[in-house]
């Protein structure tokens, strides 16, 4: 038996053949000199300078995986357990630190794709007296019905504080690419006999929701229909439980460096 706890956690029991696959997500800012800034502590809200040269402040943040897929590279999907539903990740926990979301035995074989899957969030029906740790439900009723949800502020040098509060009900399919994922180039891949979990790590930034936002002709509507594209291209993949910086990464940072 292996008991992995956080705040999406959950216990997971091995079988015979294949192995079991947790998925995990964290949150960070966008990398800047090969490695990942602080932007706020933990449970603090999150600072950080937009390539518009606004100050944003996140004062709440949250974004919501409903359901997680592993595909096979024939094509097979396996639906893994979300442990206690929906799990609304809140961007204001430590950066980089991660949450268990989903996991399930599968079979041996080549996986090539992950499909998450972002939706509004509903809390859970919770057993309560059920035994288990669980992942902490919003305090803010905005957040229900919302796939990612965003309230905070921005402020150009000594000028005024501009408030906002930003959400998006879409539905956000995001499929990853594990077909080159495994150290040397291959598919993401479960053995017959594994002596440990398999695991994967879903990442998002949290800064990159306002790029090219002038907070002076500042439209929330405007803004709200690019979240969904936002969180789309900024998640992404890696094996284990650490953030793999990747050359999509680099080019991202060269952009938002220049940009500033």
């Amino acid at each position: 038996m292996l008991a992995l706890q956080s705040g999406c956690g959950a216990l997971e029991q091995f079988e015979e053949g294949g192995a079991t696959v947790f998925v995990f997500a964290t949150h960070h800012a966008t990398p800047e000199n090969g490695s990942f800034p602080g932007r706020g502590e933990d449970s603090m809200p999150r600072v950080f300078d937009n390539d518009e040269g606004w100050t944003v402040t996140l004062l709440e943040a949250y974004v919501t995986i409903s359901s997680v897929t592993l595909v096979s590279c024939s094509g097979t999907e396996r639906d893994l357990n979300m442990f206690w539903g929906p799990c609304p990740e809140d961007l204001k926990d430590q950066d980089l630190d991660t949450l268990t979301v989903a996991g399930n035995r599968v079979g041996d074989g080549d996986y090539c794709t992950l499909r998450v899957t972002y939706a509004p969030y509903q809390t859970p029906v919770i057993d309560e007296d059920a035994d288990e740790t669980r992942h902490e439900t919003p305090s803010n009723p905005a957040v229900l019905g919302s796939t990612i949800y965003i309230r905070g502020g921005a402020q150009l040098g000594e000028g005024e504080f501009t408030q906002f509060e930003l959400s998006s009900s879409e539905t956000i399919v995001v499929d990853l690419d594990l077909s080159e994922l495994e150290g040397d180039g291959s598919p993401f891949n479960v053995a017959h006999r594994e002596d440990f979990p398999k695991e994967l790590l879903v990442s998002k930034t949290y800064d990159r929701f306002f790029d090219g936002v002038d907070f002076e002709s500042f439209s929330e509507s405007r803004v709200e229909a690019k979240l969904a594209d936002v969180l789309e291209a900024q998640t992404r993949v890696s094996l284990g439980t650490l953030v793999t910086m990747d050359d999509e990464m680099d080019d991202t940072e060269m952009e938002t460096t220049s940009g500033g």
